[in-house]
Order: C-alpha cells, then structure tokens, then sequence
C-alpha cells in the first residue's frame, strides 16, 4: 500500500513543475489586478467589471490550475487575486457607481478577507492577503468624503476587528482538534494490535497504521467508511468462509447492547487464524483485529497436554470424562459398560524399586488394557495405579472382559531384570442400566472396585443397587463421626501388656471405641476404615493420643501407654512435631509412651516414617512395630528399622499348635531380636497353653484376651494401681505355679478385633 501511495503522488506532483502552465496562469492574475483599475479609469461598465471580478475568485478555487503551480506561485497568485478583489472595491464604492455596487464591492473585498484570515497559513501571509483586499476599499471610502462613506469606514474596520477575532478563534479550534486527532492516532498506533474506532453510527473515526494496512486505505479514507462497506469491499485478507463476514457484523451492535466485548475467531484462505473483537465505548465501539494463529497452535498444544498422560500416552481423566459425556448421551441406542481398574501391590514396586520402575511399570499395564481392548474401545488412565476402560457391550460380555482385564494384568512383568508379581482389581458399571450420567456411573464403578478390593482384590465386581446402599451408610458414618469428635463421644479403653519378667502390667495399648448416641457402640472394624478414607484419621489420632497420656499420667510409673499411628499421619509429615506438642501440653513423660506402627504404615513410605521415628526416638518415645509377620515384612526390617519392640501378629499364635513353621518364624524372630536387644511380644494369646508355650520359647510380652479385655480407663486404672485385681493376678507373682491355668475372662471368639491404625 505504502508503494502505491509513493506512486500516487508522483503522478499528482508531475505537472506542478511545468513553467508554461505557471507564466500563463500569473498573467491571468495580473489581469485581474489590473482590470479594476483599468475600469474605473476608462470608465467601464460595472457589469464588466463584476464578471472580472468573477473570472479572479473562479482561477483562484479552481483546483486544476492550482495543482498545475509551485507551492511560493500559489501563495504569489492569492495574493493578486485578494489585490484584484480590494482594487475592484475601490472602483465600486467611487461616485461613478451606484450604491448597490459599491455595497457589492465592500462585501466582496470584506469577504475576501475573511477567507483569507481563516484559511491562509502561515498566519503572517493570511494577515497580508486580508489586508491587500480591504486596503483599497478603505482608500475609496476614504476619497468619497461623504458621511456615509465615513460611516461604513468606522463599522469596516470594527467588522475587521470582529473578522480577526472570529478568524483566531475558529484557527484556535481548528488546532486543538488537529491536536488531539494527532494524539489519537498517535495512541493508536502505540497499540501493537490492529485497531480502529468506530461512532455509533458504525462510521469509522480513526484507526492505527495496522488497521489501515488491513483495509487497503489511507487515513483519509477510512474515515466516514461504515463498517459493513469496510468489510465487504476493502478487507486485504480473503476468508476462508464468506459467512464469517456476516457473523462479523452482528457482533459491533451485539457488543452495544449487550455492554460486553464479543470475540469472533476467523480462517483466512491462507489458514491463517484471526480474532475479531469488538468492544463497547461510550459513543461507538471499537475493534481489535489480532493474528491468534501461533496462539491456537500453543493452545492446541496445551489442550493434547491437559488431556493425555505423560507417562503412558493414553487419555487421561479430563479426557475421558468428555468421552464418557458422549457416550452416555446415545447410550440408550449404543450401551457401553466401564471398568475402572485399580492396580494391587504396585505402590511395594514404587517404593522398593523407584519411581522410573514404576512408570515402566505402568507403561506395560497401559500397553496390556490396549492389547486386551478393541477397537473402538478407550482406554485411559485416572492416575496413581488406577485405569478406566470403556467398551461397547452388555453385562454378560462386561464379566467375561472384566475376567480378561484381570488374567491379563496379573500376568508377571519384567522390569529391570526382575521379575514383578502384581494384581488388578475392577469395578464394572454399565449404561444406562445403571446410568447415563457421567459423574454417576464413576461413582457407581468406584463402588463396584472399592467391592472387589474388599472382598480379597484380584477380582472384579459389578455395581448393584446394594452398594450404593452400603455407600449411603458409609457417608452417613463419615458425617456422624464428624460430629462425634466434635462432640467426644470417642472412648479410649485400653488392654493391658503382661511382662513375663516383672509378672505383672507393664503397657497398656489404647483402643478406641465410639458409643454413637443412637445406634450403641460402633466397631472399629466399621468406623476406622472409614476415618482413614476421609482423612478424620487425623484428628481422630491426635484425640487418641491426648487422651491416653491423659488418662496415664495418673498411672504407676512404670507403665506405659501404647498408642497406634497410621500411614496417614506419618504421610502429613508433621507427627512428630503433634506428638511433642502434645507431650508438652499433657506434661506426660515421653519415655512413658509406645508409638505403634504398622508394617504396612513403615512400607507407604519407609524413608519418611524411618525419619519421623528417629525423631521419636530422640524425645524419648519407645517404638514398636506392630502386627509383624502379618503383610510384607522380613527379618531385614528388624535390622533396618530396629525397634524398641516386634509385636508378633496374633494369626501365628493360632496357628503354631497346628503348623510347626508358625512356631519356627517365632523362634526365628525371638533369636533375632534377642541379638538386637528387642523386646517381642506376642498378640491374641487366649489360652494357657499358648501362653506356656510363649514363655518357654522366650517371649518378652504377652496380650489377650487370656488377661484381659479392652477396658475404659476407670477400670484400667483400677487394674494397673491393684494388679490383684487382674484374673489369677496371685498366679502371676508365683514363679513356682505352672502355667496360668485356673481362670481366665473369655471373650466371644467369633467378635472380629480390628487392628486399625488407633483401635
């Protein structure tokens, strides 16, 4: 556009060069200066001398012969055609003429310096011209000597006051708005966008240089052009679809009316992207044109990152939740099934092996499901160890895939060089029999998994209305334990610890119980799960262990109190830091307290909790690892994790007069233990003959139901101040008396004992 300017003006400038067309036209204006002299000399007519008069104000407007003249021959020929106009005055306002003539003249001469006053520039040649032309019709007044000439002498110069005034004020105004349209198209070219101002009219008023440059026009063209007609006819760019420009022009009154900026991305035919925006102003709107092209390529990008996983490639949770979406709108003509899938073992593989193994692992998983799937099907991963499939078929072909998942999952991998074992469990839920809601059938196939995980994992379950029955009760527990602990209605009781040295209560170990004010006293086996999945395990921990050193300060000294502590506290990082501010704020010894942990707690994050028991450790806080042998661990925990205490899991203690290798690992364990100066005490001891067999193989500690039941802390504060009152107490201060064989409390075997992280 800046090359067909350049040659525009070429073209217009080639012919003000020329010197005949200047001769000719200077001799024109001398005969315009000349004529009214030559007049009113010779005595011509004022007919004549008003069609020369006309023929001077006709070569002065006349824009060809202006452009045929350099700038200084323009100026010079204004000059002669003023003179000319003022000398014609002098001849009409003479004696010869009549007074119309002469009112003719002096208005002519006036006139002609009005003009000259307003529109001449620079200022010094506008005052010259306006004088040229009203000096000679003074002069005539001047000569007449008559009164009305003296008259219209006074009032000519006061209408030349008044002409200046008007002439400076009118060039006052001309130049603040030349100004200030200066200072907007200045403003608007400091925007880096592509920008034009439009009235309410939808007139266009001003644009920056990009603005112009997208519709092939100067400033000066632009302004007054309607935006349809900008659109339409001088819009540089074609489109990829004309429609668009329809699409365009409903949005300048849409953003008006609705006060709002509105946004339209169109493709050029060069598939080039642009973002038409149009914004409200106070009298108008204006419009913002933006190349958005490398934009939506980084937010293509963005979005194949927002909807795939980084580590397997498959589509992730976002993404599949869309396809879901869709899905479960034709669902009634196209039935699908889903089947989320929860991975078992794979956290042992991330902590023993590293998280690169893990991934590696998860890749091999993923590559399985779509081995599995068909085509057709989506497969993608929710995150951690969970993946979701979703197939087209109905439930009995849902179990028959659901089976193949499994087989399929469990199958052994090979991950750098060794050779892995893990397991799947799946969730089945199927549309619309049981929903065609999105969110709805996920919460119906997490159901279904958290089913199959209970009942042994490895398998798969479907959704039954059963289950979400069971997850309306378990919400309900979750909202009343709440409240409970709010409320205290959480009780700590505790079960005693027989030493077989000192032969009597040396620890207790706290349990909690919740008596609900309606429904009785609730399991842990119930509530603790539930804690523990709500993150109520926090708070429910800390009440525990404030109230247990609560309740043993008032104690003999030489019992302890154990306490639980679950994956969840040790994974906020912050337990050590609760159980020194608790120590503190109770004032209970801390060599007084037994942190319990569980193998499965020590292996979620072995590095963490080894560092927060060492912190323990350092206050004075005896450690025992709990429930040993009953998950994952090997006597090389003993000599990396070295406790203060092993608490051998009650199932071996069931077991050992039936199976002689129950009876070999606890032997193992007590000579291990034995080299590495720690205690071990032995669980679910609840007849004397376990019992003699424990003490004879060099058990340290003994807990059962053989001594004594959980008790509430009035009771247990009478057993540990009075050990008589313990069942055949006196059997227990006689060395002599073979084993505790007299009387015991029996317990209701069949009464499931929940070994939670605080019960």
């Amino acid at each position: 556009m800046a090359e067909e300017g350049d040659a525009f003006s070429a073209a217009s400038g080639s012919g003000r060069d020329s010197p005949g067309a200047g001769l000719a036209f200077n001799a024109v204006c001398a005969l315009c200066v000349a004529a009214p002299l030559l007049l009113g000399r010779y005595g011509w007519s004022a007919d004549l001398a008003a069609v020369f008069f006309l023929i001077a104000m006709a070569l002065d407007a006349a824009p060809l012969v202006k452009a045929t003249l350099p700038d200084h021959w323009g100026v010079w020929s204004k000059a002669g055609v003023a003179f000319a106009t003022g000398a014609m005055a002098f001849v009409c306002v003479g004696p010869n003429l009549s007074a119309d003539m002469g009112a003719v003249g002096a208005l002519g001469a006036v006139g002609q310096a009005a003009l000259s006053m307003e529109s001449e520039k620079p200022e010094p040649l506008a005052r010259w011209r306006g004088a040229l032309a009203v000096a000679p019709l003074a002069a005539g007044l001047l000569l007449r000597h008559t009164p009305d000439a003296l008259i219209a002498l006074t009032g000519l110069a006061a209408l030349g006051v008044a002409f200046h005034q008007l002439s400076l004020r009118v060039r006052r105004v001309a130049q603040i708005e030349a100004e200030a349209d200066g200072r907007v198209v200045s403003a608007l070219n400091g925007v880096s966008q592509c920008f034009g101002l439009f009235g309410a009219d939808q007139l266009c008023l001003s644009g920056n240089a990009d603005f112009l440059r997208l519709f092939k026009l100067t400033l000066a063209e632009a302004r007054g052009r309607s935006l349809p007609s900008l659109m339409t006819t001088s819009l540089a760019l074609p489109l990829k679809q004309p429609d668009d420009v329809e699409k365009l022009l409903a949005l300048a009154p849409l953003a008006r009316k609705r006060k709002a900026r509105q946004k339209l991305r169109v493709e050029l035919a060069s598939d080039r992207l642009l973002e038409f925006a149009f914004a409200p102003t106070i009298d108008g709107f204006s419009l913002q044109v933006e190349d958005v092209t490398s934009r939506r390529a980084e937010e293509l990008r963005a979005e194949r990152v927002a909807h795939t996983d980084d580590v397997t490639g498959m589509a992730n949770r976002a993404a599949f939740r869309d396809l879901l979406i869709q899905a479960g709108a034709a669902a009634a003509d196209n039935p699908f099934a889903i089947f989320m899938i929860d991975l078992d073992r794979f956290k042992q593989v991330n902590d023993t092996m590293g998280h690169a193994a893990g991934d590696k692992l998860l890749e091999r998983v993923a590559k399985r499901l779509r081995d599995v799937a068909a085509e057709g099907d989506e497969v993608a991963r929710l995150g951690g160890d969970e993946f979701i499939v979703l197939a087209h078929m109905d439930r009995d072909a849902a179990g028959l895939f659901a089976a193949r998942i499994v087989e399929a999952l469990s199958e052994p991998y090979q991950i750098e060089g060794a050779k892995l074992m893990i397991g799947a469990s799946v969730g089945v839920a199927l549309a619309p029999e049981d929903s065609c809601d999105a969110s709805d059938l996920m919460r119906a196939a997490d159901m279904a998994l958290y089913a199959a995980k209970d009942g042994g994992r490895g398998g798969w379950r479907s959704f039954s209305n059963d289950m979400a029955e069971q997850a309306r009760l378990r919400q309900q527990i979750e909202q009343d334990l709440r409240v409970g602990i709010f409320r205290n209605e959480l009780e700590v009781h505790y079960q005693p610890i027989i030493s077989f040295a000192k032969r009597r209560i040396c620890c207790c170990e706290a349990l909690v119980r919740w008596r609900h004010p309606t429904q009785g006293m609730i399991s842990p086996g119930v509530f603790i799960p539930i804690a523990e999945e709500s993150g109520l395990v926090i708070p429910l921990g800390e009440y525990v262990l404030r109230q247990s050193c609560e309740d043993a300060k008032s104690w003999p000294h030489s019992v302890r109190v154990a306490v639980n502590f679950s994956a969840h506290q040790f994974a906020r990082g912050d337990l050590a830091e609760t159980v020194r501010r608790v120590l503190h704020e109770t004032r209970f010894p801390p060599s007084r307290l037994e942190a319990e942990i569980t193998e499965t707690a020590l292996m979620s994050d072995a590095d963490n909790v080894l560092a927060t028991l060492d912190e323990l450790r350092k206050m004075g806080v005896r450690v025992a690892l709990d429930d040993f042998g009953a998950g994952y661990s090997s006597l090389a925990y003993l000599s990396r994790f070295r406790p203060d205490k092993v608490k051998i899991d009650q199932c071996f203690v069931r077991e050992m007069g039936k199976n002689a290798a129950a009876l070999a690992i606890i032997k193992a364990v007590r000579a291990l233990a034995r080299e590495l100066h720690i205690d071990m005490l032995v669980e679910g001891v609840e007849t004397p003959e376990q019992l003699e067999i424990l003490r004879a193989n060099g058990a340290d500690e003994a807990q059962g139901f053989l001594f004594s039941r959980a008790r509430p802390a009035n009771e247990i504060a009478r057993l540990v101040a009075d050990p008589t009152q313990l069942p055949r107490a006196r059997k227990l201060n006689n060395p002599d008396d073979a084993p505790w064989t007299q009387s015991y409390e029996r317990v209701d075997p069949n009464v499931v004992r929940h070994r939670g992280p605080v019960a």
